[in-house]
């Protein structure tokens, strides 16, 4: 796999989106999950400021924070039990 390498791109609204991709920083490898906007063409996603990007190396405990939120937010009924699993 060559980097940058995009994983997935989940549309947030009519004018952005969030990207995860795979890519490569000043020595390191990382996983950066940002938040694309159309600005002024409208065609267009363009990288905003809004995002984080963090080591490779702590993916696994990224998704195990991920999986205790979602897990909590559907004890607490803010998501149904199907909702975004496929």
């Amino acid at each position: 796999m060559t980097l940058p390498a995009q994983i997935a791109a989940i549309q947030k609204n009519a004018s952005e989106e969030i990207r995860v991709c795979l890519q490569h920083f000043k020595g390191h490898d990382l996983c950066d999950i940002r938040v694309f906007g159309m600005f002024t063409t409208g065609k267009v996603f363009m990288p905003t400021g809004k995002g984080v990007a963090v080591n490779v190396m702590l993916l696994p405990d990224l998704i195990h924070a991920l999986q205790e939120a979602e897990r909590k937010a559907r004890e607490m009924g803010l998501l149904a039990k199907s909702e975004g699993k496929t």
